[in-house]
């Protein structure tokens, strides 16, 4: 048998990881300057919105919300192209992309950031964060690392595309994934979401219930007549008078007790004409629970990167922005991840165009709330004289929304200065 040597352990490394992990530590060198001209109705505005490295700005924004952050919401750079640029005082910018180099940049650039979101993150808080197959496994093990392993929640799948890719030469890559993490598994847990109106519709009233709406289950369960003797017994059918009894491997998943108080209540259904075999159960709409998130999001439940691209242009006509995420994905996160009344505080330190400050916006408008943003964007030039900065694109974004909300809310715009 061949030992092997002392120093290998499982997990990740790559060239530049203890740079990077000092970078998460090192003070930082920089102040938050409030921009009046950039804020919008500044005063008692408990948004913030902030131009500069999110690195610097979670480290000068770090003594306000250590601990208090509910949401970190985020969609960082995916690094598809053959490397990896992004503007760090840590990385090595002689390295070659080559033998992995380019992920150990991105996976560079990565840790110190969201080290910095872990400490922000209340105990109940939770990590949301996109990616595509070119760094997911990476990303995987970087957040097993920060938050610990068993941290991790789910991942979802998120269909971004509505048409597929014919031109594409192995699969059509339709989508995203969405990485969640807790910040302690043991005290989050996600809000259920409502019915959409595609489940309300299995709710029918074939049998005039005067209590409403009903959809059946099966009565039976998945243990056989060996593991729970007691649940198989007859049950009269009052419409035939015959005795139906569950199979021998799938027992009736109720008691006798509690099958003959079901039976009292009408909420056993024996079929249109009463003469099924077996009955099902009748739940009722008017109390059915809320419903537990799933895995996979569609298109038409959370919108597509064709529906956010009408999104912004519904907003900013002129503005054209690459693969920007639709305020519906969004919603669907605060939906699980945050409290309406709780004041709760979303961050995004990876901002784009401002998506998810639309997102919290129109949430608290829809239900009353006072989720509060908190967005940090990197001063990336554009192609575009009305708006010279990806910063500038949001910021105009987020100010167009309010006002077509009608509501007097703001923001405070700051900027990461010497």
């Amino acid at each position: 048998m061949i030992d092997a040597p002392v120093s290998e352990r499982f997990g990740l490394s790559w060239p530049g990881k203890a740079a990077s992990r000092e970078a998460a530590d090192a003070p930082s060198r920089f102040q938050l300057v409030f921009r009046p001209d950039e804020s919008v109705r500044p005063e008692g505005a408990e948004h913030l919105f902030v131009t500069g490295d999110c690195l610097d700005a979670l480290k000068l924004l770090e003594p306000e919300l250590v601990g208090r952050v509910k949401a970190v919401v985020i969609d960082p750079p995916y690094n598809t192209g053959q490397s990896f640029i992004y503007p760090d005082r840590f990385r090595d910018r002689s390295l070659a992309a080559a033998d992995g180099r380019d992920h150990a940049a991105w996976l560079s650039m990565m840790f110190p950031r969201l080290a910095l979101a872990h400490r922000l993150l209340r105990p109940d808080g939770a990590l949301f964060v996109t990616i595509d197959d070119a760094e997911c496994h990476h990303l995987r093990m970087l957040c097993d690392e920060l938050f610990g392993e068993g941290n991790f929640v789910t991942s979802i799948a998120w269909q971004r595309k509505v048409s597929p890719a014919n031109d594409a030469r192995y699969f059509s890559s339709d989508h995203d994934w969405i990485l969640v993490y807790a910040r302690d598994k043991a005290a989050w847990r996600p809000n259920r979401l409502p019915m959409t109106s595609r489940q309300r519709r299995y709710y029918q009233n074939p049998d005039a219930d005067p209590r409403g709406p009903w959809n059946s289950t099966t009565y039976t369960c998945n243990k056989t007549r060996s593991e729970r003797p007691n649940l198989y017994y007859p049950i009269r059918n009052p419409h035939t008078g015959e005795d139906a009894w569950p199979s021998p491997a799938a027992v009736w998943a109720y008691s006798r007790e509690v099958a003959e108080r079901h039976a009292l209540e009408g909420l056993l259904y024996w079929g249109r004409d009463g003469k099924s075999r077996r009955p099902r159960f009748k739940k009722h709409l008017s109390a059915a629970r809320r419903v537990v998130p799933r895995t996979v999001w569609t298109y038409s439940e959370v919108g597509s990167t064709q529906s956010a691209t009408q999104a912004l242009r519904a907003l900013l006509p002129d503005m054209k922005f690459e693969t920007p995420k639709p305020p519906t994905l969004i919603r669907r996160i605060l939906e699980i991840a945050t409290d309406p009344a709780g004041g709760d505080i979303v961050l995004d330190c990876f901002a784009g165009s401002g998506t998810t400050a639309q997102a919290v916006l129109e949430a608290n408008a829809a239900d009353g709330g006072d989720r509060r943003f908190v967005l940090v964007q990197l001063p990336e030039r554009t192609a575009y004289a009305r708006y010279p900065t990806i910063a500038d694109i949001a910021r105009a974004r987020v100010a167009e929304v309010i006002r077509r909300l009608g509501n007097k809310v703001g923001y405070r715009a700051y900027r990461v200065a010497s």
